[in-house]
């Protein structure tokens, strides 16, 4: 999104305010290890699922993709 650009929120009293895109955010060691953690919980869940023959459904560039214990992905929703 261009800096130049706003998006627009309505808040619950009406009032509309401008929404700046942001290039970077410095992130704090706190939200980094939080990150870093859910990363690992995630990998660790698809795992266990796979290892069970059950199949995990993920979100991938917005797209809506169901992947298969052998590994082979099926696209669910462009």
């Amino acid at each position: 999104m261009s800096p130049t650009k706003t998006a627009q929120i309505t808040l619950p009293n009406g009032e509309v305010v401008p929404v700046y895109p942001v290039e970077s955010v410095q992130e704090t060691e706190e939200t980094k290890r939080l990150r870093e953690s859910a990363e690992r919980a995630g990998a660790n869940a698809i795992a266990k699922a796979f290892s069970k023959g059950i199949l995990v459904t993920i979100i991938r560039d917005g797209v809506m993709i169901q992947i298969n214990p052998d590994r082979t992905e099926t696209v669910l929703e462009a």
